[in-house]
C-alpha cells in the first residue's frame, strides 16, 4: 500500500506544474494539492469562508512553494499573502518563516489593494508580531478527525499545542475564500 500511496504521490507532484521528471517529489500530506484543493485553515463550512488558506504548487526548480493567504483582521478585512518553501519531513509539512516573507508580503484592505502607506504600517505590524517565529523550523502534521483534519504544529521540533487548527482540504473553485 506505500508504494502506490507513494508512486500517486509522485505522480500528483508531476501534475501540480511544470516541474519536470527530474524534480518529481513525493507531496506526502499535500498530495490532495494536485487536484487542485487548497488547506482552509479554521473553515465555516456555512458561509465556505477560512481564517486562512494554503496553496500548494511546484516550482520549475522541482520545490514545493506554499501561498498562505491569511486573515490578519476582520475588522477592517485585512488579507495578507505571503510565499514560502515547505518541505516534505517526517509525514508534515515544513518550512521556516523569514522576515524577507513578511517584506515581500501582499496585503488587501476589504477586497482591495492596500494603499502604499497603509501597506507599511501592515507590513511593520506583521514583522513585529511574528518576529519570534523568523528562522524556526515549523512544522504541520495532519491528524485525521471525524469532521476533517487537525493541524498540529512544531516549532524546532517542539510541540505547540496551542497553534493547532481544524483543517479542511476544499476547491476553491466552490467558492472558498479567506475571511467571515
Amino acid at each position: 500500500m506505500r508504494t502506490a500511496m507513494h508512486s500517486a504521490a509522485l505522480l500528483s507532484a508531476a501534475l501540480l506544474g511544470a516541474a519536470p521528471a527530474a524534480h518529481a517529489i513525493d507531496l506526502g500530506p499535500l498530495a490532495q494539492a494536485a487536484d487542485g484543493k487548497v488547506q482552509c485553515y479554521v473553515p465555516n463550512t456555512v458561509a465556505k469562508s477560512c481564517q486562512s488558506i494554503g496553496a500548494y504548487r511546484i516550482t520549475p526548480a522541482g520545490a514545493i512553494e506554499n501561498e498562505a493567504t491569511v486573515m490578519v483582521s476582520s475588522s477592517p478585512l485585512v488579507i495578507m499573502t505571503t510565499h514560502s518553501l515547505v518541505q516534505i519531513k517526517g509525514g508534515a509539512d515544513c518550512g521556516v518563516i523569514r522576515e524577507k516573507d513578511i517584506a515581500s508580503a501582499h496585503f488587501t484592505l476589504e477586497g482591495q489593494p492596500a494603499a502604499p502607506d497603509r501597506i507599511a504600517a501592515l507590513r511593520a505590524a506583521m514583522l513585529g508580531a511574528m518576529r519570534p517565529m523568523f528562522n524556526h523550523e515549523i512544522c504541520v502534521f495532519y491528524r485525521p478527525q471525524p469532521d476533517g483534519l487537525l493541524a498540529t504544529t512544531t516549532v524546532d521540533a517542539k510541540p505547540r499545542p496551542e497553534m493547532d487548527q481544524k483543517v479542511l482540504w476544499v476547491s476553491p473553485a466552490d467558492g472558498w475564500k479567506v475571511g467571515f
